[in-house]
């Protein structure tokens, strides 16, 4: 093995095998453990840049290397641009988590679990994207899973965090069974001249899709249902419409793991599953012809409905971690717009690339947002905006790093998501005006939003509330891995065009002067200036005749405030199957109707459903709905092939 092939194996192996440490460890001490979880960040992040040199003055093509391991199939890791990208991104901010939680969660309870926890769902990650076949990439997609569902319902004492975490659990389950149904169709279906490919590894799928292209012999009807199966996987992953409500629960979690798990852990697996099963359909033009009339444009329109929906939820929460959590979910459908609009494969698309950057500007600045909430939280005692105001002055240096915030996530120039977000829009117009359209809408309600949100924590005067405090600054530890992102939010868009040179992409002409000469930086730019004097006199003069616009009991106001009514519909189906439920028992208990042994089973299931708590049973629902839809989908798609 090479070097690069030895530290491509581990560090995904690295933090897996650490976490097993991590119990015997800290009987030595808090302290020792806490250094020992740092050191294996850093280790991990070493492994990881190390893989740099080789794909940058590489050709763009994926080494890697196997070993053997079950029945036939090997265990492989995957050195292409994508995996590097990723695999730089985990192992960065699992050592900058490592160490803000070394403040944040000073003193809390149960801190073995949680940094044996990290170091698994680092690993997991890390190990999901540098996968180099199907099989490996969903356990580790399965540990990812699990780990988050572990670490949001990590004060399991607290009612409101097992829940949030069983609602993450179960509703990410729904894209799992997509998933496993894409996989199981790559694997067994007859997709090259009515054959099986019969095998799990990226290398051998894209060279039977390219051989069968060339033949003219590529079932391409089987594998556009391959890979809707595959966005589904990728929407319940990453929180996309209609499958995003389990993010905004998901911020019961400590916050340090809200900024992991949005950063760079699960809510990013989907977009990498997507721009991993693009590049496999690259390599076979007669695939991407065949993926453009429907299954591009579902992943854009897909990505620009989440983007609104996310944008207008973030402007009307009170929730300081939920602003952050709705404008993570509006951000990635950003990214899914972008990737729906590579109609002419990876290689030739600009809005594959800008996904991608993107997903790492948002990185930065959403990472960066949750650490400051962090700190706040940390303060104050509670999330709730309007208790906060006039923190400027308690906390000066998290007011600054959170002006560099508000700006970035903006989008306003020269920061990082000015060339990402401009980027992702530019693609999109070439491609469908009326999203291009309603991404500028979303680009405006996200300088409003965060325009709102710094106003009701940092300006005006002191709340009640934080006149009762001793308010202090965050910690050092804090705030040292806070201006870090900072930092990088400020530098990453001047790096586009480096960046594009390490994925091999040079033949796009991204430039750093295109993205201020673009048509549509003017009218992003000018868009911004009446939403910003807006919200302006809404927040900081304080004029109640435009904020009592949203408020009140108006349609508007009442469907934000329910998030479209997703969640009450999966429980007005609860309510609606209970009553079912009920009149069968009724029926069997009177006796009238024989029920044969699968109607018995499906009443006592449905007896048992009842004792389901409340808080919890719409997740369960919206779990088996969507997985029968699925199943269903797949064997009317399939009949007869």
């Amino acid at each position: 093995m090479s070097y690069e092939d030895i530290s491509a194996w581990l560090v995904w192996v690295f933090p897996l095998v650490a976490c097993m440490f991590v119990p015997l460890i800290a009987k030595k001490g808090d302290k020792i453990r806490n250094y020992f979880v740092i050191a294996v960040t850093i280790v991990t992040a070493a492994f990881a840049f190390s893989l740099v040199p080789s794909v940058f003055f590489g050709n763009g093509q994926a080494t890697g290397s196997t070993i053997a391991w079950i029945a036939g199939i090997n265990a492989g890791v995957y050195i292409d641009p994508l995996s590097v990208l990723f695999t730089c991104l985990v192992a960065f901010f699992g050592l900058i988590i490592a160490i803000y939680s070394w403040g944040y969660m000073k003193g809390e309870e149960g801190l073995t679990r949680y940094y044996f926890l990290i170091l698994l769902f680092i690993g997991s990650m890390i190990g999901l994207v540098i996968s180099d076949n199907l099989l490996q990439l969903f356990i580790f997609w399965e540990m990812v899973g699990l780990c988050s569902y572990a670490l949001v319902a990590f004060w399991y004492k607290r009612p409101a965090s097992v829940n949030a975490g069983n609602k993450v659990f179960i509703m990410t389950r729904i894209g799992d069974i997509s998933l496993l149904a894409a996989i199981g169709l790559l694997y067994a279906g007859p997709l090259v001249g009515g054959q099986a490919i019969g095998s799990f590894s990226f290398h051998t799928i894209i060279a039977d899709l390219s051989k069968a292209a060339t033949a003219g012999t590529l079932n391409t009807g089987l594998l556009v249902t391959v890979f809707f199966l595959v966005l589904g996987g990728a929407i319940a992953k990453s929180a996309q419409f209609p499958l995003f409500t389990w993010l905004y629960s998901a911020m019961e979690a400590p916050t340090s793991i809200s900024a992991l798990l949005h950063a760079a852990t699960m809510v990013k697996a989907g977009i990498y599953l997507l721009a991993r099963f693009i590049l496999i359909a690259s390599v076979a033009t007669p695939l991407i012809v065949a993926l453009q009339p429907l299954w591009f444009p579902t992943v854009a329109w897909i990505g620009v409905i989440t983007a609104l929906i996310g944008a207008t939820l973030a402007i009307t929460t009170t929730d300081i971690k939920g602003v952050l959590a709705y404008s993570t979910v509006s951000q990635i459908g950003f990214m899914m717009a972008g990737l729906g609009t590579a109609v002419a494969g990876a290689a030739l698309s600009v809005g594959w690339f800008a996904s991608l950057f993107h997903m790492v500007s948002h990185a930065f600045f959403e990472g960066l947002g949750f650490l400051l909430a962090g700190g706040i939280i940390h303060a104050l005692g509670t999330r709730d905006m309007r208790l906060m105001g006039g923190l400027r002055k308690a906390m000066p240096v998290s007011f600054i790093l959170m002006g560099i915030m508000i700006i970035t996530t903006s989008g306003l120039p020269p920061f990082a998501a000015f060339f990402s977000k401009g980027l992702i829009i530019s693609s999109v117009t070439s491609v469908n005006l009326v999203q291009a359209i309603l991404l500028y809408a979303t680009a405006a309600i996200t300088f409003a939003y965060v325009i709102r949100m710094f106003t009701l924590v940092f300006m005006g005067q002191e709340s009640e509330h934080l006149q009762k405090q001793h308010v202090h600054e965050a910690p050092k530890v804090m705030l040292i891995p806070a201006a870090i992102l900072a930092g990088l939010c400020i530098v990453w868009g001047l790096s586009m065009p480096l960046v594009a040179n390490f994925m091999h992409l040079n033949n796009l002409g991204i430039s750093i002067l295109g993205s201020f000469t673009d048509l549509e930086t003017p009218i992003f730019l000018a868009m911004l200036i009446p939403t910003g004097l807006l919200v302006y006199w809404a927040y900081y003069k304080n004029s109640m005749r435009i904020r009592s616009i949203g408020g009140g009991s108006n349609p508007i106001s009442t469907m934000l405030n329910h998030a479209y009514f997703v969640d009450d519909l999966y429980s007005a189906f609860v309510k609606g199957l209970e009553k079912f439920s009920n009149g069968l028992k009724r029926v069997e208990d009177s006796g009238n109707l024989s029920l044969n042994s699968f109607a018995g089973w499906f009443v006592r299931s449905s007896s048992k459903l009842k004792k389901v708590p409340s808080t919890t049973v719409q997740n369960y629902i919206a779990a088996g709905i969507v997985g029968l839809i699925l199943i269903v989908v797949l064997i009317i798609l399939t009949v007869g092939v």
